[in-house]
């Protein structure tokens, strides 16, 4: 355990000036000038300079044309608590099963991650929950970019889809610090303190605290949270930078699989009922991440970019899932999870800058260890193990455990690929590039002794055009292929073959000061993605094919340095293509979504004054099982809004309140009796201290 306050306190002294302050920041003064260009499509207000040795790389943002990063200010004005929240103002995203409140899960273009494990994400351009990862808190994040389509890749990375990358806050050689302060309904109290500034002229440290407890807006559903993240730049010579990032997490909540379905109807039950046994208690997740990345200039044209960055995370607890409904009795499956990951990452890379081509060589690698224990018993009639889903009664008596799943995974992945951005003129860009993949993953079943082992040497490529119509109008084209290798077993116990996929994309962007624009048609087909299996929802199914055709707008428009507004619609009519299916449906994805969201700043000279936000967010309805009888989750419009008042730059107050009207909705689903409900209004006010 670790005392996080007593840990940030201590720092505050060297970040409130134990050296004299810097005129200007040397990170920032230092950084190369070839990779100074801001090309991706900014959300909110950019005050710091992207790191590219955390960041995409500019030759993605630049072909990506409907990428977007949001910034720190508008994370804070979305009152963005979870990346679901943050992810609601962009296009083409849609929430999923989030396991029992343990995981950020989502789909992009209609392509989820594995239901159980969840879409994949990075963290400072390393994969951070490979195996598993825990909810990300915001208070570690400086900003979010989505990357989309084939050429959303990080550090070589391909998926027609698109990425997710989480940028973490620095340190800074200007010192500052502030603390946050928050008390909200069900009794949620939390604490963030931030506080950055140099050690010496070379080195510069930071910590972000973050500390949350709730009651919880489910019944018997408590939640606490503990975010540690210290971290250091050294710059021993003006051109070369070295940065440590370090993250400790701890998350604890009981497991809870939501509400089920009566009659189709995914809104029929109380929304805060608990269906679980409380005397389960909670499920803790634990994990420690260590980075360290470097940015070096050699001569004026090349730069070397690499890193290397550990990870360790367990998920232990009991659970009392729901199984089957029977009348009004819901019969449930006694669990216990115990889970353990290591992940080890490292990548170098070389661009260079030669004449009108922008050329980048890389190699990354990866080592995992994951391991998967489930000990579970099933209902039976003779002992279902029930509770009445409209008078729930606690304390029945669980049944012995009984061994289920015990995986063994083991992973040695290495990685070469090579990028050329190509200026043939004033308005032609063209990119390529290639990646081979070697792997080898071992998945040992010590239940039974048997071990799946696959191996591979995939090579995959991706193409992209942009050709500006004009200073204001350009299009872009952008082709790629991918692969993902797929963890656990199915309920024969053997392995699965990796996702293979290919995607296009066609855009419009136009841009004006203040107004960014982009239309994109997007055709994606994907095949051995993991599902709930139509024989046993306890285990996971390849669908045969995938395939999502659609559009996307996103717009951004900044007036009169007063006013912002972030607006986006996504046509997503993903289908699957699978004979054991009942239903070509895809979990959880809407054929339609949208987000209109406003800031409005009234601040004087000296930054005092009114800030307010407001905005909605629409979701069609959406396919709740992929059995024949699933139900289908509603469609719902959900407001926000907020009103923050500055005294001075250094004190002010915000009241906020997510759901505004109370709307009732059923969040996302894995089954027809896992279907967890959107929260209802939520009011929080806060205050926040600079110094």
């Amino acid at each position: 355990m670790f005392d996080p306050f007593m840990s940030a306190l201590a720092f505050i002294s060297a970040a409130d000036g134990e050296s004299a302050p810097v005129a200007s920041d040397p990170v920032l003064a230092a950084r190369p000038v070839e990779t100074d260009a801001q090309e991706i499509v900014v959300l909110g207000t950019r005050t710091v300079p992207a790191d590219r040795t955390l960041s995409s790389d500019m030759v993605t943002e630049r072909m990506s044309p409907s990428s977007r990063s949001l910034e720190r200010d508008l994370l804070t004005a979305a009152s963005a608590y979870r990346l679901s929240d943050a992810l609601e103002l962009i296009s083409g995203v849609s929430n999923q099963n989030n396991r029992g409140g343990f995981l950020d899960n989502f789909a992009i273009r209609g392509f989820l991650g594995t239901p159980d494990g969840g879409a994949e994400y990075y963290v400072d351009g390393f994969l951070a929950n490979r195996g598993m990862g825990p909810p990300r808190d915001p208070a570690t994040a400086e900003r979010i970019e989505m990357l989309k389509g084939p050429a959303g890749a990080l550090f070589g990375d391909i998926d027609p889809g698109g990425r997710v990358n989480i940028v973490s806050k620095t340190p800074r050689f200007d010192p500052s610090a502030h603390l946050v302060l928050t008390y909200g309904a069900f009794d949620t109290r939390r604490a963030e303190l931030d506080a950055t500034g140099p050690i010496t002229g070379t080195l510069a440290a930071r910590i972000v605290v973050a500390a949350e407890d709730s009651d919880g807006w489910r019944d018997f559903v408590p939640l606490k949270r503990r975010v540690l993240a210290p971290s250091l730049t050294w710059m021993p010579l003006p051109k070369v930078r070295f940065t440590y990032v370090g993250e400790f997490t701890e998350f604890d909540a009981p497991f809870d699989r939501g509400i089920p379905a009566v009659n189709g109807d995914a809104n029929a039950l109380p929304r805060d009922n608990f269906y679980g046994e409380p005397a389960d208690g909670v499920t803790r997740f634990r994990n420690q991440r260590h980075q360290l990345t470097t940015l070096a200039n050699i001569g004026d044209r090349l730069i070397l970019n690499g890193g290397i960055a550990y990870r360790t995370g367990s998920l232990k607890g009991f659970s009392s899932d729901q199984s089957r409904l029977v009348g009004r009795a819901l019969w449930r499956q006694r669990r216990q999870r115990d889970f353990e990951v290591e992940d080890l990452s490292a990548r170098l890379e070389l661009t260079g800058a030669l004449g009108e081509h922008r050329a980048s060589i890389g190699v990354k690698a990866y080592t995992l260890d994951y391991q998967e224990r489930w000990m579970r018993r099933n209902p039976t009639a003779a002992n279902p193990y029930p509770i009445d889903i409209y008078d729930p009664v606690y304390g029945g008596s669980p049944p012995a455990l009984l061994p289920f799943i015990n995986n063994h995974e083991t992973r040695q992945v290495a990685t070469f690929y090579v990028q050329d951005m190509w200026s043939m003129n004033d308005r032609l860009t063209v990119s390529a590039g290639v990646r081979i993949d070697a792997y080898r993953q071992k998945i040992r079943n010590l239940l039974t002794n048997r071990t799946a082992t696959i191996t591979d040497e995939p090579v995959n490529f991706r193409v992209g055009v942009r050709y500006e119509l004009s200073r204001i109008f350009a299009i872009q084209a952008n082709w790629g292929e991918s692969y993902l290798l797929n963890s656990g077993t199915g309920r024969l116990g053997d392995g699965f073959s990796p996702e293979q996929g290919h995607g296009y994309e066609l855009g419009l962007t136009a841009a004006w000061p203040g107004i960014d624009l982009a239309l994109t048609w997007f055709d994606i087909a994907k095949q051995n993605i993991l599902t709930t299996d139509p024989v046993d929802a306890s285990y996971l199914a390849p669908v045969g094919k995938l395939t999502s055709r659609g559009i996307e707008f996103d717009a951004s428009v900044k007036l009169a340095q007063r006013w912002q507004v972030v607006a986006n619609y996504a046509w997503t009519p993903a289908r699957a293509d699978d004979a054991a299916f009942a239903t070509d449906a895809v979990l959880n994805v809407p054929d339609h979504s949208a987000t209109l969201f406003a800031i409005a700043r009234f601040l004087d000279a000296q930054k005092r004054g009114v800030s307010v936000s407001f905005g909605a967010s629409y979701v069609g309805d959406r396919a709740g099982g992929l059995d024949a009888n699933a139900p289908r989750l509603p469609a719902y419009v959900k407001a926000k809004a907020a009103a923050e008042y500055a005294f001075s730059p250094q004190f002010s107050v915000r009241l906020e309140a997510d759901n505004l009207f109370d709307k009732r909705y059923a969040q996302s689903s894995y089954s027809p009796v896992w279907i967890y409900p959107g929260a209802p209004r939520t009011v929080r006010a806060s205050a926040r201290l600079s110094f």
